[in-house]
């Protein structure tokens, strides 16, 4: 994926784990909705997060 791509996609998951928590937290949609959109979008963050934007090279840790 290209950087601007993944960059789109982490903002739209951001923000959907934000909105989910807030919309919970002032009882517009019920709270176990709220977890599970939230959990849902954090972890796809979490995944994506660690992919490397097309013709980049993958780092890897130093010891």
């Amino acid at each position: 994926m290209s950087k601007s791509t993944l960059n789109n996609l982490t903002t739209i998951f951001g923000l959907a784990a934000g909105v989910a928590n807030f919309l919970g937290s002032i009882r517009v949609i019920n709270h176990t909705v709220a977890g599970t959109i939230g959990g849902f979008a954090t972890a796809m963050l979490g995944y994506l997060v660690q992919q490397p934007a097309a013709g980049e090279q993958p780092q890897t840790l130093q010891p």
